[in-house]
């Protein structure tokens, strides 16, 4: 398929789309929160009287949780604002303490349609072993999310799709020494790493296009001692398959951003994270110009990020480190941003009130022209919200993953039938049960979810499970098949708790897997 043609086919779509829907308008919430096994299920099953979510995305890092959810309708307009003339509104819902509920209403840019486009993908790795999490590691991923969306920008002229961090690093045949009679056994990989996974829509795809692109991405990694891979493309290689690019060299990672985190005197332990979500209709350069924009204020890391596009609004949630978590100081962060929780007043004002708060012991210079100027011309009129403040949890539990996808025909209760029904699938397993005595495990948490809808009557989602190690270890005794054997019971578990709810003709595909490439009809990029 040409460029030209694919052009036509997405324009052919946002035609459609204007001529069925209701209304362009796209209602959304965006739940920040302290994250915990079953957050995503409680949210996602609530409010039974309306229509579930539609597209949604949510993932968990570091003790916060993330939670959007869209719907496509004639939504009210927010009470007493002028902004509703315009349809772009958003409002507090929610304030529970440790989680803040927020909802909104956004007109999407339809001329941001790339379903046909062919996508570039990659994992870029920050650390490379368990670690606690550090300020250096905020320092680097910052600055590596800056770079892939000037890549993209620059290089290829083409839109982010997604970012997400932490990310699964690629499985490697890893051992680790047993008692048994092999001596040693397979290492099964880690459900998140501090790593970066992205993807680029290629809207003029060419071999030179890709070459340029993998050239940046690498000589940056390279100089950075950063590990690099890239999806196989190759025709009959499903999502999920990986091939490295570049090994990650931990002792120059680790050299180059310890320096760079003295120099910006940074702490060394990130103790504290304050949850961001900006939306705004997708463009290109809109990314680019957010992350730059924090990327010239010292001492600003970021712990972890999400980003994607839902019905053509293209969301952007960022974890900022606080240095010190103590009660007052989260306390005072929460105190000074309590103005700013939701608002419509644009990134370019919001941004360096938010950045005040977090960096009080350092001196704050004045945000560049050229930054806020390309910051208004590229996101200028996306809202934002933000908070609550919470502290960092470590997680010294091995967990493995446990990939699930689905399809399904839309239906009103959205994101509820196959959620609920995994949920129940697994306490069936017995996977919710109370921790075993002297067992570090817990019960399984969606760490990352993503679901789209294609077309006007299907919806398609992914996720990945994790799962602690023990649990898989004291179920099966064989640690070659492990994973795999408890991917497999799931799957028809899940598939059990579909037929006794009477849910089952509405799915054409349900399966899970301990690899992303094995999930059943193939999941491409969502």
């Amino acid at each position: 398929m040409t460029a030209s043609t694919r052009a036509l086919a997405d324009l052919a779509r946002a035609g459609y789309r204007v001529l069925h829907e209701p209304s362009t308008q796209v209602e959304f919430e965006i739940h920040h929160l302290a994250d915990r096994p079953g957050a995503l299920v409680d949210i996602a099953a609530r409010g039974s009287d309306r229509s579930g979510f539609a597209e949604t995305l949510s993932s968990g890092a570091h003790g916060v949780g993330l939670v959007i959810g869209t719907r496509i309708g004639d939504s009210p307009a927010h009470p007493g604002s002028r902004e509703h003339q315009h349809g772009a509104w958003v409002e507090l819902e929610h304030d529970a303490g440790d989680r803040f509920g927020f909802r909104g209403s956004e007109r999407p840019n339809l001329t941001f349609q790339h379903e046909s486009a062919q996508t570039f993908e990659g994992v870029i790795s920050i650390e490379d072993e368990p670690k606690r999490m550090l300020l250096r590691h905020g320092l680097a991923v910052l600055d590596t999310l800056q770079h892939i969306a000037e890549t993209a920008l620059q290089a290829g002229e083409a839109p982010l799709l997604t970012l997400q961090c932490p990310a699964q690093l690629p499985p490697t045949n890893s051992f680790r020494e047993s008692g048994g009679i092999n001596g040693r056994v397979i290492e099964p990989a880690r459900s998140s790493s501090m790593a970066i996974r992205f993807a680029i829509a290629l809207q003029r795809p060419s071999a030179d296009l890709r070459l340029q692109i993998a050239d940046r991405l690498a000589r940056h990694c390279e100089d950075r001692g950063l590990g690099l891979w890239l999806a196989d493309t190759r025709p009959g290689y499903r999502t999920g398959n990986w091939f490295l690019v570049l090994p990650h060299d931990r002792s120059k990672a680790r050299g180059r951003y310890r320096r760079e985190a003295d120099q910006r005197r940074a702490s060394n332990a990130a103790e504290g994270c304050l949850p961001l979500t900006l939306v705004g209709p997708a463009r290109e350069g809109s990314m680019h110009a957010i992350l730059s924009f924090l990327g010239q204020f010292p001492a600003i890391g970021l712990l972890g990020c999400s980003m994607t596009v839902l019905d053509e609004l293209a969301f952007l949630h960022l974890q900022l480190s606080v240095n010190g978590a103590s009660r007052a100081r989260l306390a005072a962060v929460n105190s000074g941003i309590a103005d700013l929780l939701a608002s419509g007043a644009g990134p370019a004002d919001v941004l360096p009130q938010v950045v005040q708060q977090l960096l009080r012991d350092h001196r704050v210079e004045l945000p560049g022209e050229e930054h806020t100027g390309r910051l208004i011309d590229r996101a200028g009129d996306y809202q934002t919200v933000v908070g609550p403040a919470l502290p960092v949890v470590a997680d010294n539990v091995r967990r493995v993953p446990i990939w699930i996808g689905w399809q399904m025909r839309k239906s009103d209760a959205g994101l509820r039938t196959p959620l609920l029904a995994l949920h129940r699938a697994v306490d069936r397993l017995g996977l919710m049960a109370a921790d075993e005595t002297g067992a570090r495990s817990g019960p399984p948490n969606i760490e990352y979810l993503i679901c789209r809808q294609l077309g006007a009557t299907v919806l398609r989602g992914k996720g990945k499970l994790a799962v602690a190690r023990t649990q898989v270890e004291r179920r099966f005794k064989d640690n070659r098949r492990g994973a795999a054997q408890l991917a497999a019971d799931l799957e028809d578990a899940w598939k059990a708790q579909l037929r006794a709810d009477g849910d089952e003709d509405q799915f054409s595909d349900v399966s899970v897997s301990s690899r992303e490439f094995l999930l059943g009809g193939g999941h491409p990029s969502l």
